[in-house]
């Protein structure tokens, strides 16, 4: 029977319901593959509907929507326990980044409105790589939990086994992997970039009039430095003006009463502009100097030059380290790759390394899952380090790192926990067929 199915047009669920009638009709004018490259985002969503939906020993074939209650139960709580653990960490790292953007902001440094936008810029560049350590601890106080107060023997008495264990964990990696891939691939190197263009914006339009009382300012990169004491009321008049400044190896001190700023309407330079004062200027070391007096002395305040050229590697986009041939890039590049993998191996040794007898202690594998996280993180970073310095080949990259926590994780289970060898031996003994 010809088929009379249309394309879908656009929207992402025309798409999936397109996708799956390819099933019932496979000689429609539309294949899947064009379809990807017209609706990459709805062909993915598609690609995980039928993942989910799959006939597999981790993803039988049954819709996430009608999943057991014993998986909703440990999916749910993986999942609450996951969010109130990002929630902590991010008001924590947040919390920390504001006090000193609110330091910078005392200072006269940046603006109050500059300051909420860093803010918001550094939750976005943070989440991603937070979002692994918390699974991870989500999953080892979750499933920690369930043994220690009985419920997993429970469970395993009605037939949950390790395999059931690992597919409801990896159906709560999934997103969060997709999630963290987005991030760090796409909003990260956004957020870095960001960052850097609202603190040039800042020092770029230092208000004069503002934030610089009571203090010593530096401007001209350190050839100018001047001090106020006070400023009128109408903000307009600066008051007991002390300025340094060098020129061609010659030291001038300038000191006055009182002062106001200047914006040249032409060319937007910046003065300070001094009346009634007194310069002494001379070559340090020398006592020989000269000294005269002023009706009105103009010194010119630079703006900082704004950096032109290459973005520092941290805010390049994944797609222009795709194309370079550099081998910090390619450093740069593997090191955003990592952080989305070790979503998924945190979550393979999550399940085991949570393991314990019931009633027994349980905050010891805290400390190990603790310890193993700081082992994988300080390992990525000399990783890039040794990829860089030549110690380690081009081609091994900084992959050999997951690796290297799946063995160390089953090597240190295989000591501490002999009996979860067996349980899982006994399990798979008892699935056999006879």
């Amino acid at each position: 029977m010809a088929s009379t199915c249309r394309p879908p047009r656009g929207d992402a669920g025309e798409v999936i319901l397109g996708l799956l009638s390819l099933e019932k009709f496979p000689n429609s004018a539309f294949q899947p593959h064009t379809l990807f490259f017209r609706y990459p985002r709805a062909s993915v969503r598609y690609a995980f509907h039928r993942m989910l939906a799959y006939n597999s020993p981790l993803f039988p074939a049954t819709p996430l929507t009608m999943l057991p209650i014993v998986d909703r139960y440990i999916l749910g709580e993986i999942t609450k326990t996951f969010l109130g653990i990002v929630i902590i960490m991010l008001l924590i790292l947040i919390g920390s980044g504001y006090l000193r953007f609110l330091g910078a902001a005392a200072a006269g440094t940046i603006g109050s409105e500059a300051m909420i936008r860093l803010v918001a810029v550094e939750a976005l560049r943070l989440l991603g790589p937070i979002l692994p350590p918390s699974l991870f601890l989500a999953i080892l106080f979750t499933l920690g939990r369930m043994y220690r107060d009985s419920e997993m023997v429970a469970l395993a008495a009605g037939g949950v086994g390790p395999a059931r264990l690992f597919r409801v964990v990896l159906l709560t990696a999934l997103p969060v992997f997709l999630l963290v891939s987005w991030l760090t691939l796409e909003i990260q190197p956004w957020a870095n970039g960001m960052k850097r263009s609202i603190f040039r914006q800042q020092e770029s339009s230092v208000d004069l009039g503002s934030g610089i009382v009571g203090r010593f300012n530096e401007f001209n990169r350190g050839d100018l430095v001047f001090y106020v004491e006070g400023v009128s009321a109408d903000g307009e008049r600066l008051r007991n003006i002390f300025v340094q400044n060098r020129k061609h190896g010659r030291l001038g001190l300038t000191v006055s009463a009182e002062g106001y700023r200047e914006v040249d309407p032409e060319t937007g330079e910046r003065f300070i502009v001094l009346t009634d004062g007194r310069r002494y200027e001379g070559l340090p070391g020398d006592n020989r100097y000269t000294m005269g007096q002023f009706g009105r002395y103009r010194l010119r305040v630079e703006a900082p030059r704004v950096e032109t050229g290459r973005q520092p590697i941290d805010a390049q986009t994944t797609a222009s380290l795709l194309r370079s041939d550099r081998l910090s890039d390619r450093v740069e590049l593997q090191y955003r790759l990592m952080l989305p993998l070790a979503v998924l191996v945190f979550a393979l040794i999550g399940v085991p390394l949570s393991y314990s007898l019931p009633r027994s202690g349980f905050y010891g594998k805290v400390v190990l899952a603790i310890l193993f996280y700081l082992v994988f993180m300080n390992l990525l970073a000399a990783s890039g380090n040794w990829m860089e310095s030549g110690t380690t080949p081009a081609w091994m990259g900084r992959w050999w790192v997951h690796l290297l926590m799946l063995l160390l994780a089953s090597l240190v289970l295989l000591i501490r926990s002999p009996e979860l060898i067996a349980w899982w031996l006994g399990y798979f003994r008892r699935r056999r067929p006879r």
